[in-house]
């Protein structure tokens, strides 16, 4: 409904004043509305930054006196630890020893262990790989890192060289009696972490050696 009725088209002065009136009247409702709009539009934008900036609180808070996984998994591996010591410790020719970061270690003679120059295990070698692969098997939440170590006769390249491949041999011959491949890996260190006398024949045997290194899956 218009707030002026329309004038006579006969008379344009009056046709202008009221078509200026008419725009001047729609300007102002329009700017009421918008005034009454800004207080509301600020509030729900206040509203929206509230939301947003609001942290969500858990509905079930840690507990923080329960143990962390790896304190609830030392006790077992100080157990599985305990029954890999036993059931090895009287294996001939194997020595267990606890190492400072709490893995086993497990040292095996390689000086009657491989013929000379050659990372094929010998029957003697082969028994003590049986007993630690029975043994193994039975703890399978562990890993089994094997290592090559060498005397000091030859060049340190082929030492490094051949003490790698006598650890792969070994880490194969565990695989073959059941030890999952995940768990296992192999590396050599050739004539560099000697624990006896190089320029003695006794103590280049005792060198000569295949360490297994057994600790805790992650």
């Amino acid at each position: 409904m218009l707030s002026h009725p329309l004038p006579h088209q006969g008379h344009p002065g009056r046709v202008r004043i009221w078509f200026q009136l008419t725009l001047d009247r729609s300007c102002r409702k329009v700017s009421t509305n918008v005034s009454r709009l800004i207080p509301l539009l600020f509030a729900i934008g206040s509203l929206l930054l509230s939301a947003c900036a609001t942290t969500a609180v858990p509905d079930v808070l840690p507990d923080l006196d329960s143990p962390s996984a790896e304190a609830r998994s030392e006790p077992e591996w100080l157990a599985t630890r305990a029954t890999l010591d036993d059931s090895l410790s009287g294996t001939h020719g194997i020595d267990v020893q606890a190492m400072d970061d709490g893995a086993l270690l497990l040292r095996l003679p390689a000086a009657e262990g491989f013929p000379r120059n050659s990372a094929e295990p010998t029957r003697v070698l082969r028994a003590m790989l049986d007993k630690v692969a029975s043994v193994l098997d039975e703890a399978p939440a562990t890993t089994v890192k094997v290592l090559g170590h060498t005397d000091s006769l030859g060049s340190e390249l082929y030492n490094l060289e051949l003490s790698i491949r006598r650890a792969e041999a070994v880490m194969e011959y565990l695989r073959a009696r059941g030890i999952n491949l995940v768990r296992l890996h192999a590396d050599g260190r050739g004539e560099a972490e000697p624990i006896a006398d190089n320029a003695t024949v006794a103590g280049r045997a005792i060198n000569r050696r295949v360490e297994i290194v057994v600790r805790p899956m992650d």
